[in-house]
Order: C-alpha cells, then structure tokens, then sequence
C-alpha cells in the first residue's frame, strides 16, 4: 500500500462518505431553523475535514508499521467523529430551550 495511486482510490470512495453521511443526517434528523442548520452544516463539514485529515495520517502511519487492519479501523471509526459534535450542539440547543 505504498503506491499513492492506491491511496487517492481510498480517499476517492472515502471521502463521500465522510463528508455526505453528517450532512445528510442533519437534512433528515431535526426541527432546527434553517440559519441554525446551515451553522451545524458548516461545523459538521468541517470537523469532518479535520477528522479525515486525523484518520487519514493515523492510517498511513499504521500502514507503514505494517499494521493494516488497524489502519482501516481507525477511518471507520473517524467516520463516527464528526456526529460527535452534532449530537453534542442538538443537547446544548434542546437544554438552552428548556
């Protein structure tokens, strides 16, 4: 997995998914107003970049150890993170209206 060739394919079929799945999320799941939804887009695209930046020099340093399935764990994993922060503004926004 040295070649960069296999890694822009990596990052090609990843990325999509990295980006798409916390915005389609947001789209489908919330009664937010359409100002507050764009802010939490913004925010979720990116942390999502954040993270796949993470995941992805995790993942070619665990490669390079020879460790590859961890490699592929750890950008499942940093898949979940961008929810994390989703999930933690919707609590703050559901208390502040309580």
């Amino acid at each position: 997995m040295e070649d960069p060739i296999i890694w822009i394919i990596i990052i090609a079929f990843y990325a999509p998914l990295h980006f798409m799945l916390p915005v389609l999320f947001l789209f489908i799941v919330g009664d937010e107003t359409e100002t507050i939804r764009k802010q939490m887009i913004r925010s979720a695209v990116i942390d999502a970049a954040i993270s796949m930046v993470v995941a992805f020099s995790l993942a070619i340093l665990l490669v390079n150890y020879a460790h590859v399935a961890l490699a592929m764990v750890v950008l499942i994993l940093f898949m979940l993170t961008p929810f994390i922060r989703i999930i933690k503004n919707r609590r703050a926004m559901q208390s502040g209206r309580q």
